[in-house]
C-alpha cells in the first residue's frame, strides 16, 4: 500500500502517460482494442507503429486505464497562452493532473493484485491441490509476499500481468466447474476468461497445454479424453489472433539488428543459446534468493556466455534435472510434475528461445512461473508438518519459518516499492544494481536532468547537470549508437553552454535518429547558435571560420534549405565553387523555388564554364 503515492514510473510513460488512446477514455477504447499496445507512443516519437519484433497486443489493461480515465475526468489543459510563463503554468497543471491520476491508479493495481491472489488461492485448492489446503495458503501467502513481484504491483504498466493471471487461474476454475456441472453457462465463463487472459498478455496461450496436462493429472482422464475436452478453448483463441492479427501491424525493418531490441544481436549463434539457457539460473535464484532487483537487465549488464561458462552447465543441468523429475511425475500423475510444468511452459515463453523478447530477462516477466514455484514449496513445508505429526512443535516451527519469510519479504518489498516512486528514484538505484546496462545508466543520466529542471537554483542545476554526462557517457561506450543517450547528453552540454560538443552530439541523433522528437529543441538550439557564429565570423571578414560554423549549423538541421543555402554561400567566399554548387543543388532539391539559390547557381555555374 505504501505505491498509493507514487507517480508514474519507467513504462508507465509508455501506455499511460504518453498514451492519446487511453487519455480519450471510453471513446479511446475501440483504438485501444485496433492497436498495438505501444503504437499511440511510437507515433509520438515519429517511429512508426511498431518498434517491436511479433508486437505487444495487450488491450484489457489499457482498456482499464482509458475507463480510469474517464473516471478521473479527462485532460483538458490550455495549451493555448504560447507565452512563456503560460505555457509553464498549462505544464505545471498538467503534471499535478497526470500525478493525481496516477496515485489513483496504483490503489488500483494494488486492489487488483489483492483480488488475484485471493483467485489464486482458490485456483490452487479447487484444481491443484484440492487435498492439501494448507499448502495451497502457504503457497498463496509465499506469491503475495515475493519482493520479486514489487515490480509487477508498483509499475502500474504491468497491470498486464495481473489481470493475465487472475484471468488464467478463473480459466482453470470455469474449465473445472464445467468438467463437473456440464452446464452450458460454466463452459461459456470458461471460455471467456480465456479470452480475457489472452487479451491481458500473450502468455495464456499456454493454456491448450496446460489445461488438458490438468485435466489429465487432477481428473484422471486418459490423454485423448483431456485433448478432447480441451479443444472447445480453440474458440476463444482463434478470436484472439483474428484480433490480434488485424492490429498488430509488421515491425519496421532493421530491429533483429538493434541491440536494443534483440538481446543477441551481437552474439554467434553458440552464445545466443548457452546466454539464453545460462539465464534461466539467473530467474530460479531470484525466486530462492531476490536480491538485488533491478527493473532493467539489458545490453550489456548480462554478458555473452560459451559452452565453457560453468553457469551454462549448471543451468542446463539443473534445467535438465527438473524436466526429467516433471516427466515422471506426470506420469504418475503427481502434482509436482503440473506445478514443474507450470514454471516451464510459462518460462518458455520468456526465455527468448521461442520468440525474441527484446530483452534478456525481467523481473516481471517470472511473474506467472513462480506459480509453480511456490505450489512445490508449499507442497513440501505441508508434507514436512505431515511428517511431524501435526504437534504443536511443528507449528510453532512451521509458524516462525513463515514470519521469517514474511518479515523478511517485508523488509526487501517495502523499500522496494518506494524506489519505484518516480523515474528519478527508481534510475539512481536501478543503476547501482545494473552498471552495465546501457538503458540504466541513460535513465540514471536523464534522473540528473529531472533534478536539474526541478530546481531554481542555478549552482544545483550545473552540480546535477554534471552529475548526468558520466552516466551518459558510459551508456555511449557500450552501445555508441544509442540516440537517447547522445540527445541528452547533447542537453546537458547545451545547458554548460559546451556548443562543440553539444553540436557533435546533435550530429550522432541526426545519423542514428533522426526523427526522434526531442532531437528539434536540440537542433534548434545548435543551429541558431551557429548560425549566428557564421554571420559574425563572416562580418569579420573570416571566411574560413565562417564556413566552418555554417557547416556545423547545417550538419544540426539537414533539411533546411536556407542554411544549406549559407552553407554554399560560405563555399563560394571561401572560393571553393564544387562544394558550394553541390550544397546549392541540395538546397534546390528540398525547396525548388528557392529563388537566391537559383541565382546563386546560375552564377556559379557560369564561373565553372557549366551551362
Amino acid at each position: 500500500c505504501n505505491t498509493f503515492s507514487n507517480d508514474w514510473a519507467y513504462d508507465d510513460m509508455l501506455v499511460i502517460i504518453q498514451n492519446e488512446y487511453v487519455h480519450q477514455g471510453i471513446s479511446g477504447i475501440p483504438k485501444i482494442f485496433n492497436a498495438d499496445a505501444f503504437e499511440s507512443y511510437s507515433k509520438s516519437q515519429n517511429e512508426g507503429t511498431n518498434q517491436l519484433t511479433a508486437g505487444r497486443y495487450r488491450p484489457l489493461s489499457m482498456v482499464t486505464f482509458a475507463v480510469e480515465q474517464q473516471l478521473l475526468g479527462i485532460d483538458h489543459t490550455d495549451f493555448s497562452d504560447t507565452s512563456k510563463a503560460g505555457a509553464k503554468l498549462a505544464f505545471k497543471k498538467q503534471k499535478e493532473k497526470l500525478t493525481q491520476d496516477m496515485h489513483f491508479r496504483h490503489v488500483v493495481n494494488v486492489l487488483l493484485f489483492v483480488l488475484s491472489v485471493i483467485v489464486l488461492l482458490y485456483f490452487l485448492r479447487k484444481v491443484v491441490l484440492p487435498g492439501m489446503p494448507l499448502a495451497a495458503f502457504l503457497a498463496a501467502l509465499i506469491f503475495t509476499v515475493h519482493p520479486i513481484h514489487t515490480e509487477v504491483v508498483a509499475n502500474v504498466k504491468s497491470r498486464d500481468e495481473i489481470l493475465s493471471l487472475l484471468f488464467v487461474c478463473l480459466t482453470f476454475i470455469k474449465a473445472f466447474t464445467y468438467r463437473d456441472s456440464k452446464k452450458v453457462k460454466d463452459l461459456v465463463l470458461a471460455c471467456v476468461c480465456f479470452l480475457l487472459a489472452l487479451l491481458s498478455k500473450e502468455y495464456a496461450v499456454v493454456l491448450v497445454v496446460l489445461l488438458p496436462l490438468a485435466f489429465y493429472m487432477f481428473k484422471k482422464d486418459d490423454l485423448k479424453k483431456s485433448i478432447g475436452s480441451s479443444l472447445v478453448y480453440l474458440a476463444p483463441l482463434a478470436v484472439y489472433f483474428i484480433l490480434r492479427l488485424s492490429a498488430v501491424k509488421p515491425a519496421v525493418e532493421g530491429l533483429e539488428g538493434d541491440i536494443m531490441n534483440n538481446p543477441y544481436a551481437f552474439a554467434s549463434a553458440s552464445e545466443k543459446i548457452a546466454s539464453e539457457i545460462s539465464i534461466l539460473l539467473n530467474y530460479l535464484r531470484l525466486l530462492v534468493f531476490p536480491h538485488p532487483l533491478s527493473s532493467d537487465y539489458t545490453y550489456n549488464q548480462i554478458p555473452y556466455v560459451d559452452f565453457a561458462s560453468i553457469q551454462f552447465w549448471l543451468s542446463l543441468a539443473v534445467h535438465g534435472a527438473l524436466l526429467w523429475f516433471m516427466y515422471r511425475l506426470i506420469q504418475k500423475r503427481h502434482v509436482l510434475g503440473f506445478a514443474i510444468a507450470f514454471y516451464f511452459v510459462f518460462m518458455l515463453l520468456i526465455s527468448n528461445i521461442v520468440v525474441n523478447i527484446g530483452a534478456p530477462m525481467g523481473e516481471r516477466l517470472i511473474y506467472h512461473s513462480s506459480i509453480g514455484f511456490v505450489i512445490v514449496l508449499g507442497f513440501f513445508l505441508e508434507k514436512g508438518y505431515d511428517r511431524m505429526n501435526a504437534a504443536a512443535a511443528a507449528k510453532a516451527l512451521l509458524a516462525g519459518l513463515m514470519v521469517v519469510i514474511v518479515v523478511a519479504s517485508g523488509f526487501k518489498t517495502v523499500p522496494r516499492n518506494k524506489d519505484w516512486e518516480s523515474n528519478s528514484t527508481l534510475f539512481s538505484k536501478d543503476v547501482l544494481v545494473a552498471p552495465n546496462s546501457v538503458i540504466a545508466n541513460t535513465n540514471a543520466g536523464m534522473a540528473c536532468v529531472d533534478h536539474a529542471n526541478n530546481t531554481t537554483d542555478e549552482k544545483e542545476q550545473r552540480e546535477w547537470t554534471l552529475k548526468a554526462i558520466p552516466y551518459l557517457d558510459k551508456a555511449i561506450s557500450l552501445n555508441n549508437q544509442f540516440a537517447q543517450a547522445h540527445l541528452n547528453r547533447g542537453l546537458c552540454y547545451l545547458k554548460l553552454g559546451d556548443m562543440e560538443r553539444a553540436s557533435n552530439d546533435c550530429d550522432s541523433v541526426q545519423k542514428y535518429f533522426p526523427t526522434l522528437p526531442a532531437l528539434a529543441y536540440l537542433s534548434y538550439e545548435v543551429t541558431t547558435y551557429y548560425v549566428n557564429l557564421g554571420l559574425k565570423l563572416a562580418a569579420e571578414n573570416k571566411p574560413v571560420e565562417a564556413l566552418a560554423a555554417f557547416k556545423r549549423s547545417s550538419d544540426a538541421s539537414p533539411s533546411n534549405p536556407d542554411l544549406l543555402y549559407n552553407l554554399a554561400f560560405a563555399y563560394c567566399k571561401n572560393n571553393q565553387m564544387q562544394e558550394g554548387r553541390a550544397a546549392l543543388l541540395r538546397t534546390l532539391q528540398l525547396k525548388p523555388d528557392h529563388a537566391p539559390a537559383r541565382n546563386l547557381l546560375a552564377q556559379v555555374n557560369a564561373n565553372m564554364g557549366l551551362q
